[in-house]
């Protein structure tokens, strides 16, 4: 154990700059993982991205589209319920403005849906403990979707396939699209316009995700590759959904929306959660909110606003949300002690989200917090921020920051003991027990870590 955490130190040291070039050699080794676990599973396609504080991002692709068109680390791929997480982000901004409360009803801004009880929470929607049937689980739903694959739903489309309520509001937990769909509608009337202005403006133009839209209502302008699914035959083989089922992803998106509807590249959706968990989307207030989780009925991992919530993923605890669309699935995942963001895209759906994250995600992980300092050479640089005086009493006081930043505290287990911002460059310890600590200084420019000890 003291070897791993020694470890985990190291590489948490060598994160000091702020994102630089990842070394080739190290690039090529995640490549080389890649390529390895997805040829080993069978894999169609795979656009990946690793963003590792202080380092950069790392791109990456595997396999094709269909015949020899190739997947590359920029093909554009629908990320479906990972959009959640953009949904509930919007939310959490509108409550910051006092726009709303997520504590507030449906009822306070939608009426007279059926099935639908009125008195349920926006946060019940978001953490799925509202009892709202889930409308893709309805067999009318399924027929009307694949009769006409060319279809433009509009949300208030979805609203006639939501059956009777699966459990008293608050009395359970039952994953459901109608919650997110009914969450979309309420962005839409606070703010009085569609759902997609609403990413655009609050979340994708400011922070310049320029690859990532809510489709078909807005044009991709990358290419989307076929989709691959066993499901279309019963099971029975891998097909290309767009070439054997002319198949077209504009009615299964639009009817996805603020549940599923996105398309991004791993790029552009690796840095939405990097900026996500560091505060750069909603404040820390906010942030704690859609971290603060639900028990999921059994197990140790939980569900919180838009994200899951991981107990032990390499021994780590993480933040993560996967997707997945008729012919597409998609893993991202977080690490909370070292902030390392993997977004995994696949163009086959039949692989399933566990496969994907435990047989590819997790290796990537795996790898990437066992590395030695020798792996990342060339990528350190002398940090221009500095720390004093260690060991602290009851003042840390941070000498180089130029700007605004976010101090979080971890213990030597990986576990966040504080979260404060930095005033007048100085981080408040006075209530830190004796010991080694890590102190992860975050700005809207880069992460910085450091190694200090309370005395």
């Amino acid at each position: 154990m003291r070897k791993l955490l020694l470890a985990i130190i190291v590489l948490l040291y060598s994160l000091q700059s702020s994102y630089a070039q990842i070394p080739p050699a190290f690039a090529n080794h995640l490549q080389y993982l890649l390529d390895s676990a997805c040829a080993k599973n069978k894999v169609k396609g795979v656009t990946a991205a690793v963003l590792i504080p202080g380092m950069g991002v790392w791109k990456g692709s595997y396999g094709v589209s269909h015949d020899a068109v190739k997947i590359t680390p920029d093909t554009w791929q629908p990320i479906g319920s990972n959009t959640k997480t953009f949904t509930a982000a919007i939310l959490l901004q509108l409550q910051e403005e006092g726009k709303l409360d997520l504590d507030d009803s449906i009822g306070t801004w939608l009426q007279n849906i059926p099935n639908v009880n009125g008195k349920v929470t926006i946060r019940q929607m978001l953490n799925h403990t509202s009892g709202i049937y889930n409308f893709t689980n309805n067999p009318a739903f399924s027929a009307a979707l694949n009769a006409d694959y060319t279809k433009l739903w509009k949300p208030e489309d979805i609203l006639q396939y939501i059956a009777t309520p699966t459990f008293t509001p608050g009395m359970g937990w039952d994953y459901s699209n109608s919650g997110y769909i009914l969450a979309g509608m309420i962005i839409s009337k606070v703010l009085n316009v569609p759902y997609e202005t609403a990413l655009r403006n609050r979340i994708l133009t400011p922070r310049n995700y320029n690859k990532t839209i809510l489709f078909p209502q807005e044009p991709a302008t990358g290419y989307i590759p076929h989709g691959w699914s066993v499901n279309a035959s019963g099971g029975m083989k891998l097909e290309d959904i767009q070439v054997d089922y002319n198949y077209d992803n504009t009615a299964f998106q639009s009817m996805a929306g603020a549940a599923g509807g996105i398309v991004s590249t791993a790029e552009d959706n690796v840095r939405f959660w990097d900026d996500l968990m560091n505060g750069r989307i909603v404040n820390n207030t906010s942030l704690e909110e859609l971290r603060t989780t639900v028990s999921m009925g059994g197990g140790a991992n939980r569900y919180g606003l838009g994200v899951f919530r991981y107990a032990s993923i390499n021994g780590r605890v993480g933040y993560c949300h996967g997707g997945t669309c008729f012919g597409y699935i998609n893993e991202n995942f977080r690490d909370s002690l070292s902030g390392i963001c993997i977004t995994l895209l696949s163009n086959q759906d039949s692989i399933n989200n566990s496969l994907l994250f435990s047989r590819i995600l997790t290796p990537l992980h795996r790898y990437l917090i066992k590395l030695p300092t020798a792996a990342i050479a060339g990528a350190e640089a002398k940090p221009a921020v500095s720390i004093y005086p260690n060991p602290v009493g009851k003042k840390l006081y941070i000498k180089g920051l130029k700007s605004a930043a976010i101090a979080t505290v971890y213990d030597m287990t990986g576990r966040q003991i504080l979260q404060q911002s930095v005033n007048n460059n100085m981080v408040d310890a006075e209530q830190l027990p004796q010991g080694n600590y890590v102190l992860r200084l975050t700005t809207d420019d880069e992460h910085i870590t450091m190694k200090f000890i309370k005395e």
